[in-house]
């Protein structure tokens, strides 16, 4: 799995993107324990953050693979 971080969420670990390797499917909630007890400067984040699957935002119910690119997409402002 690649692990792409944006905004702040690249500020708090320090990484544009890192290799995550599992070899078992994860749902939002197991993978978001998983960064954080990596990083537990997301935890702050989590509830701001959306993620994405493939370059495509998370559906209800979906699951995350091991070949998946996973985006963590804080909220973003602008003019």
């Amino acid at each position: 799995m690649r692990i792409l971080y944006f905004a702040q969420a690249r500020l708090a670990v320090g990484l544009s993107e890192e290799a995550f390797h599992t070899t078992e499917s994860l749902s939002a909630e197991k993978l978001w324990h998983l960064l954080i007890h990596r990083h537990p400067a997301l935890l702050p984040l989590q509830s701001a953050c959306r993620l994405s699957k493939n370059s495509h935002f998370l559906q209800l119910g979906e699951t995350f693979h091991p070949d998946d690119e996973v985006a963590l997409l804080p909220p973003v402002s602008g003019g």
